[in-house]
């Protein structure tokens, strides 16, 4: 019996696996799109003077996006987490299946 449950875990845990892997991909798009309008923004900014109201609100835009890109940072290290203990639990299945397969095929001689 544990070799089918072994092997139910298993699909299950692909399939977490990719589904965390494609939001890693959202979150590095993400975070891309945040990095690349933060320079927009630095290379805007430069054509106004500092004390003005647009410098000033262009700053405070940039800081967001700052903040955003550490968020993204902070879940793509938590996704990346799960990730690896997937992976280790996928290895943990596999010397189970494996084990199971084994034990289920050996034969003793008396």
């Amino acid at each position: 019996m544990g070799l089918f449950v072994g092997q139910i875990r298993k699909q299950q845990l692909i399939q977490e696996k990719a589904k965390l892997e494609w939001l890693m991909l959202n979150l590095t798009q993400a975070k891309s799109v945040a990095t690349k309008s933060a320079m927009n923004l630095m290379q805007v900014g430069t054509d106004y003077e500092a004390d003005s109201l647009v410098a000033k609100k262009l700053q405070e835009r940039q800081y967001k996006l700052k903040v955003l890109e550490d968020k993204i940072d902070q879940q793509k290290n938590e996704v990346q987490e799960r990730l690896d203990s997937i992976t280790k639990e996928m290895e943990s299945v596999d010397s189970m299946i494996k084990a199971n397969i084994e034990s289920s095929f050996s034969y003793k001689v008396s």
